[in-house]
């Protein structure tokens, strides 16, 4: 599953587009099938949370030196949050559970990248501060 070279992914757009890069992203793990990642950048904080059935994080320069997937799975300072429509791991996924209808998203970080197989789109919460944020995350996290 990694590294997929043949891996493309698409732009998803959001709020986060156009943050400064590279932003810390802080996974704070599943509690009930639901993720809760921190975004961390600059003076700004977002929440990311959504129902999940796997995620992984690898080391940033490990998974930009990997062959994982076409460049647009770096973070270039435009489109934040990517998304493909076929994967290694949406094919592994169909092939152990077929009626499952799960996506698969990216999310890079200045010291790891995620991703996630997901029920659903996530849900990005604003924070006034890194303080704020992270005070969601522990409310959140198992």
């Amino acid at each position: 599953m990694f590294p997929d070279p043949k891996l493309i992914w698409r732009p998803f757009p959001s709020i986060l587009d156009g943050i400064q890069q590279p932003p810390f992203v802080f996974a704070h793990g599943t509690n009930r099938g639901v993720l809760y990642l921190t975004v961390l950048f600059a003076r700004q904080a977002f929440g990311l949370e959504m129902r999940c059935q796997a995620y992984f994080g690898v080391e940033e320069l490990f998974y930009s030196n990997a062959g994982h997937g076409d460049v647009a799975g770096t973070y270039d300072g435009g489109v934040y949050i990517k998304e493909t429509m076929d994967s290694a791991l949406l094919r592994a996924q169909a092939y152990c559970d077929p009626t499952a209808r799960v996506r698969h998203f990216l999310f890079v970080g200045g010291d790891y990248c995620y991703e996630v197989l997901s029920f659903a789109e996530p849900s990005i919460y604003a924070f006034d501060s890194h303080d704020e944020a992270m005070v969601w995350a522990s409310a959140n996290a198992a």
